[in-house]
């Protein structure tokens, strides 16, 4: 939107006002009421991972996300995606179109989303997370793990 803060009534009364610096408590200039202004993110990058992509670069994401938000506030978005199709493709009732106009990069990518889970594709996979979370405790765990899934993978 391009404006440096929004106003917001949900978080008044939450512990995110003691514990992040980017929420303060306000009064409406107009009416007097308490609000919280939450500070605008502009992310340099999104990377997202969606349904199905088309030819021309646009994409469909779950229709119920906040996706949208990051890909329209960023400043590159790269998109990896599940199916690659001819297109045009258009909104769904489940499925939310995102135009290629906001995005940088398209990228073919079946099971990018792994080891979580994607909807109407394929669920999370426990074991290899319930692994992560292990391995993540430790640094020498953790770099084994990177080693073993991230960065010796191939293909």
């Amino acid at each position: 939107m391009g404006v440096p803060f929004l106003p917001v009534r949900g978080i008044l009364g939450s512990a995110y006002l003691q514990v992040n610096p980017r929420f303060r408590v306000m009064a409406d200039p107009f009416s007097g009421e308490e609000l919280a202004a939450v500070q605008a993110l502009t992310p340099n990058v999104t990377l997202i991972h969606a349904a199905r992509g088309d030819e021309q670069g646009n994409i469909l994401i779950p229709r119920v996300s906040d996706w949208g938000l990051a890909v329209t506030a960023s400043r590159i978005v790269i998109a990896t995606v599940e199916e690659r199709l001819p297109g045009p493709l258009q909104d769904q009732p489940e499925w939310r179109l995102i135009p290629a106009i906001h995005l940088t990069a398209l990228v073919h990518c079946p099971g990018g989303a792994a080891p979580t889970g994607y909807p109407g594709y394929y669920p999370q996979d426990a074991a290899h997370l319930a692994n992560y979370l292990k391995s993540s405790r430790e640094a020498a765990s953790f770099t084994r793990y990177l080693e073993e899934h991230v960065w010796g993978r191939e293909g």
